[in-house]
């Protein structure tokens, strides 16, 4: 590349601070630093910061003369990089309208060649257009192996670099070109794009950060490139988990667990909302076959983070509702501009079976040496300091206990628990399921939608009785597998003792009751007679009714009477209990009879003139707000499963009866302990956790 005397002249009125992120990375910072000191364009400034190192980081850096701030251990990368450029004078727009100054963003295992900031500085200038430039990534170790030339994300959650298995490089890639998005390692930025974009996402603390910055700076109208000639050698020892990761998010400090739970952030935070759903669904049954495959390749671990991570996500939205908005407040472009940045599948594909022809050949190979190993070139080695440079001590450092860490996380570790019993509980369970009171259901939820619209049904000699809501609800809920309501019906049955820990957990700590007594008390629900009983006999109504009961006690502000319910809430709570209704006559009947014995309640208590006979004077008592929110408590439910809910008129006794074929139950002793009892139930000794609560 040739540089020409008015370039020279633009390179000498930029302003670029370099930025090093430390973290226990005195391994690698020798040869950082001296990276650094070597460059050809000389820096203007440059700052670490360093987030709890304990292995003599901080000390190395001051030795070097550098200016440190610390932070906090657990602390992410974005909020160290919002700390440093915090500490810099507040930036300037040049007499051209151009802001002359930059961010070189560098981790603590990264070391730049010599040359890599003049030539990204050179070549982000030629394209004013463009906001942030990175170079080629290198492996640290064999410093021949293409690690990175940008980066992209495919449409469930992969990293993508377009990179053929262990690409070693010979010049391939020297060219520059537009990328989705460049590593934070060496990442070079435009200090009024970063003030522009309000930095890095505070929700991502590590890994994919990269990616979301790229994505949003697309939108907001800048280009990003990856400078081929530029190079970085790149430990990554983070993700490869040579070192421990102790950021907020990052849960018994699994890597991968923060990495796929970022990655699904990145897609829900910056998709389109029209096909939000489509991406959720992808990556809710991407996280489902990793998981099987990895428990395949008997690694539970890895599988149990690929189903944490959505589980994160979806019982923590708070931080991605909030990430969407302020998105669409600097949004600039239409997010199709993204769209020629993701692989196609076709080429993922592609890649995908040349790197298993690859595996399978090199496993056959023979002549293969078993006990070569890459010696990793010193520092010295690329002439970037004298080979007399001291090397300096590593410091152990401490150990952790990942089961400690776990029981400190009771909503996560209860997750876990009922997930790896529900794996050994149904191992002779999956694909469809039916038998004891769960008909064998059909192959479309159109069907299911079908036999409720028809007005006959060819049940025996025929019948024009309605039929029940909760068909159509089966219908709407198996969307989730793509129109199958058997799939549907086989993961309700699998998840039934998890979703009723959760939902349990979350109710209890609602009503201030202690994380651990909470994650006892879900324990309990979630393997009660009840629960176990239902699932082991098909009972679908009970196990829906499961689910709607503490979901109903937590719409039920505490403290607060029923006639200081915003109508929101109300609605809420009909329309909760409008389904349980569709799922168990029998909790309509329980409904019904408890809002009225809360109406007389009500009328004989907050009504002064009770006593009163004329019916003008009753009417003006049950014109009481508390009154009418109960009594709509009691229609909306009733409307909402019309036709079928008149059948009960003439045929009361069929509010006795769950959905499903009829099964039989125990005896009288089993209903008092709240165990149905019937075939495959749990022993009578067991009691549910209904009678062990209430007297705890």
């Amino acid at each position: 590349m040739q540089y020409g005397a008015s370039v020279s002249t633009e390179l000498s009125d930029q302003h670029v601070t370099a930025i090093i992120v430390s973290h226990d990375g005195v391994t690698w910072l020798s040869e950082v630093v001296a990276a650094l000191s070597s460059q050809k364009l000389k820096l203007d400034e440059i700052i670490a910061v360093d987030n709890g190192s304990i292995d003599g980081s901080p000390k190395l850096l001051r030795n070097a003369g550098i200016k440190v701030i610390e932070q906090k251990r657990d602390a992410g990368f974005g909020s160290a990089i919002a700390a440093a450029v915090a500490s810099l004078p507040k930036f300037k727009i040049a007499a051209d309208g151009e802001c002359n100054e930059w961010l070189w963003i560098l981790h603590d295992d990264c070391a730049p060649d010599r040359r890599a900031l003049k030539i990204l500085l050179t070549a982000a200038l030629e394209r004013p257009q463009v906001g942030i430039a990175g170079p080629k990534i290198l492996g640290w170790y064999d410093r021949k192996h293409i690690l990175e030339v940008g980066v992209s994300i495919t449409e469930n959650g992969s990293r993508w670099t377009g990179l053929e298995e262990r690409e070693h490089d010979q010049g391939q890639h020297d060219d520059t070109k537009i990328v989705l998005a460049v590593s934070t390692a060496g990442m070079l930025i435009k200090r009024s794009l970063y003030e522009e974009l309000g930095g890095f996402d505070p929700s991502l603390e590590l890994f994919r950060d990269d990616i979301d910055f790229g994505w949003r700076a697309h939108i907001a109208g800048y280009s990003v490139i990856c400078v081929g000639e530029a190079i970085l050698y790149h430990a990554e020892a983070a993700a490869s988990e040579r070192r421990i990761v102790d950021v907020r998010d990052a849960l018994l400090h699994r890597p991968l667990l923060l990495d796929r739970r970022n990655a699904a952030f990145v897609l829900l935070a910056n998709s389109s909302r029209w096909i939000l759903p489509w991406v959720a669904i992808q990556l809710l049954f991407t996280a489902i076959g990793r998981s099987i495959i990895y428990l395949l390749a008997k690694l539970p671990g890895y599988a149990a983070d690929e189903i944490a991570a959505i589980a994160l996500l979806i019982f923590k939205p708070a931080d991605l509702i909030k990430s969407r908005r302020y998105r669409k407040e600097g949004k600039y472009l239409s997010a199709r501009v993204i769209k020629p940045f993701i692989p196609s599948r076709s080429v993922r594909y592609r890649l995908t079976l040349e790197r298993i022809s690859s595996s399978i050949f090199n496993a056959f190979k023979f002549g293969k040496n078993q006990d070569e190993s890459i010696v990793s070139k010193s520092y010295s080695d690329i002439g970037v300091i004298d080979e007399s440079f001291d090397e300096i001590q590593i410091l152990p450092t401490k150990s952790f206990t990942k089961l400690r860490s776990l029981v400190k996380l009771p909503m996560l570790f209860g997750f876990l628990i009922t997930i790896g019993i529900s794996i050994f509980y149904s191992r002779n369970r999956f694909g469809s399921i039916a038998g004891g009171a769960l008909a064998i259901a059909p192959d479309s939820a159109m069907d299911l939608i079908r036999r409720y619209v028809d007005s006959w049904h060819l049940a025996g000699l025929g019948s024009s009785a309605a039929v029940p809501t909760w068909l159509p609800l089966i219908a709407i809920g198996s969307a989730i597998t793509l129109g199958n309501p058997q799939t549907f019906l086989t993961l309700t049955f699998f998840l039934t003792p998890t979703i009723c820990f959760l939902i349990f957990y979350r109710t209890a700590t609602r009503f201030k009751l202690g994380k651990y007594s909470s994650f006892f008390a879900a324990l309990l629900y979630a393997f009660s007679p009840v629960v176990l009983t239902s699932i082991n006999q098909g009972r679908i109504g009970t196990i829906a009714i499961a689910f709607i009961l503490p979901i109903l006690f937590t719409l039920f502000i505490k403290d607060k009477s029923i006639a200081q319910f915003s109508t929101r809430r109300l609605a809420m709570i009909a329309l909760v209990a409008g389904v349980a209704v569709a799922f168990s006559p029998l909790f309509a009947i329980t409904w019904i009879l408890l809002q009225i014995g809360f109406i007389v309640k009500d009328y004989f208590n907050d009504s002064g003139n009770w006593r009163k006979t004329k019916f003008d004077e009753i009417l003006n008592n049950l014109n009481d707000k508390q009154i009418k929110n109960r009594l709509i408590l009691i229609l909306a439910p009733i409307a909402m499963n019309i036709p079928w809910a008149f059948s009960f008129i003439f045929h009361p006794l069929r509010g006795l009866v769950e959905p499903g074929l009829s099964v039989e139950s125990a005896g009288f002793s089993s209903v008092l302990l709240f165990n149905p009892g019937g075939a495959t139930s749990p022993a009578l000794f067991l009691l549910a956790p209904f009678l062990s609560i209430s007297i705890y």
